[in-house]
């Protein structure tokens, strides 16, 4: 026993000194610049303020963000003596109407976590949420010509939104860029370290779209700049594909 303490004895010592070392080697002071990867001397630290941040975090459940459920969250996060916690926000409260942003929840989020010491990632519960639309906002699922679903190869409507509707992806894209600009002037502090854009896309019962406009789309030739040789060389294609 006293040999197996030992040794979990020097594992810990190893990792505080790597921790001290990667501080020394990456550190700088006064940096107030935005939270990043990067790479020195072949090694990779995520930079928080100019200092290696080690993220001992957690995620919240997809439908837990609202502030009457934070209480319990941040009683977990306290529990398990966490350092960061994944978030979910929700486009449908952000944006409830056209063009209309609220950053309500955003503001919650940030005041609960500085309050609690915890740096936050957000989520972007957007056009997808485990391939459904279910959190876009709902005077987007009453235009359904223009905001479309996506059709089934036997003409049946699916409970996932279309990739190719290029009115969906404009609103996604506006309100998305809204959340960052109110980010950018709220969070100073850096609280927010990460977001990550989109939840899980993708389609249910379906392995594509099968409306007509994707169905055009799926028989016309494969478009030019994925079969640049550099595209092809990333993905591991011979540069002699042409495309199907």
């Amino acid at each position: 026993m006293l040999k197996i303490i030992g040794k979990k004895a020097q594992h810990i010592f190893l990792f505080a000194f790597i921790l001290i070392a990667s501080n020394k080697a990456f550190a700088q002071t006064n940096d107030t610049s935005l939270p990043r990867l990067i790479e020195k001397n072949g090694r990779h630290a995520f930079l928080v303020d100019g200092k290696p941040f080690l993220i001992l975090g957690g995620q919240a459940h997809n439908s837990s963000a609202w502030p009457a459920l934070m209480p319990g969250v941040w009683k977990s996060v306290e529990t398990m003596h966490l350092n960061m916690l994944e978030v979910p926000i929700y486009w449908e409260q952000i944006e409830p109407q056209p063009g209309k942003f609220g950053f309500s929840l955003v503001d919650t989020l940030l005041t609960q976590a500085r309050q609690h010491n915890v740096k936050l990632i957000l989520l972007w519960f957007g056009t997808w949420k485990n391939g459904s639309n279910h959190y876009m906002p709902e005077w987007m699922k009453h235009d359904a010509e223009k905001y479309p679903n996506i059709t089934s190869k036997t003409g049946k409507p699916i409970d996932s939104p279309s990739p190719h509707s290029k009115a969906t992806l404009d609103a996604d894209i506006k309100a998305f860029s809204a959340v960052m600009r109110y980010l950018k002037q709220a969070d100073t502090q850096h609280t927010v370290i990460m977001v990550q854009v989109e939840n899980e896309p993708g389609s249910w019962d379906t392995v594509r779209d099968y409306s007509a406009k994707a169905q055009k789309l799926f028989e016309a030739g494969v478009p030019a700049d994925l079969l640049k040789p550099a595209i092809l060389k990333a993905l591991n294609i011979p540069t002699a594909s042409k495309g199907s």
